[in-house]
Order: structure tokens, then sequence, then C-alpha cells
């Protein structure tokens, strides 16, 4: 049997670095994703509403990495030479359709997320939804949303309710 086919380009450069998060150079999607000893950098958004519910995602069944699985509202790898911050914002209007300058994402804290083929540190935004946003589903990315409130996604990750993962368990549990 083959391997299922996934939107993501496995050929795509991601920024490597070492544990101290300095750059040490580019690492492929597929090697980054399969090396326990290296470490690539990634980004989460977290899009809450004016009562302060998060924006939730499940992730598209093409996914190469946990495909199916519920995420928080942006996830995204940083791409060699580019910085987090340029990476929140690209992805932010790649899988939700918001457009948005940096200056509106809040910077929440840096988690070293530990997976049993890969290592990632992760910087972690949050963005307040506007009234003229108007929210559009990359469906390669994403296959539906929910919104829940920051003691909802944890209920529902102790009770394993929803079908989550490991990076957005470590990153709530280690910021919220």
């Amino acid at each position: 049997m083959s391997a299922p086919l996934t939107t993501d380009p496995q050929e795509e450069l991601l920024t490597e670095v070492n544990s101290n998060n300095e750059v040490i150079g580019s690492i492929s999607r597929e090697v980054a994703h399969n090396s326990p000893d290296k470490i690539y950098r990634t980004i989460f958004v977290v899009v809450k509403d004016k009562t302060n519910k998060i924006l939730l995602q499940k992730r598209s069944s093409t996914k190469d990495l946990y495909p199916d699985c519920w995420d928080l509202s942006v996830g995204g790898h940083v791409n060699y030479g580019k910085s987090y911050l340029e990476t929140a914002v690209k992805e932010l209007e790649e899988e939700l359709g918001i457009v948005t300058p940096a200056k509106e994402l809040k910077f929440v804290g840096e988690v070293l997320v530990k997976l049993p083929t890969s290592n990632e540190f992760f910087h972690v935004f949050e963005y307040k939804l506007k009234p003229k946003d108007n929210i559009k589903l990359e469906t390669n990315e994403v296959s539906k949303t929910i919104w829940m409130s920051i003691g909802q996604v944890k209920k529902t990750m102790q009770q394993q309710k929803l079908k989550w993962y490991a990076r957005p368990l470590q990153v709530i549990k280690a910021l919220y």
C-alpha cells in the first residue's frame, strides 16, 4: 500500500536551529519531520473572538503530519530566511484568509515542543478577531473550525473528547 498523498511540499526548506534557538541552516520539511535529533522553527497564532473564545481547527486529511487532528487556530513552519512574525502573518492569511499587519499580533511565548520524530521551537502569537474579518478556510489545510473557551479546550484535552496531537497539548500546557 502506498503512502497517502499530501498537499504539503516535502522539499520546502525550514529554519533549522540549535538548542538555544539560534539559526544553523536550512532543513527540508521531509528531513525535519523524521529527525528526532534536529530542531526547527514553527508558529501558532491563537485567534480569539470578542468573548475570548479561541478558534480551533481540524487539520485536513491531506496533511503530512497528524491529519484529521484538532489544532490551535493557525500553525506553520518558519521557512528558511523568514522570521517567526512574518510566518505568523503569512499563515493567518493562508489558512483563514485574515489579512492583518504584524503589529496586530501579540507575542505570548516560546515553547520547545518535543515529538517522537522531531523537535520544534514554537513562537505563539494571539490575534483578536476584528468585525471586518471574514474567515475563509483553506481546505488543503483546514477541514473545519469550532470556537471554545480556554477552559473548554483544556477539558477536551484532558478527557480526550477530541482527537488532539502533541503540539497543541504541549503549547497549551506551557502557556495557558
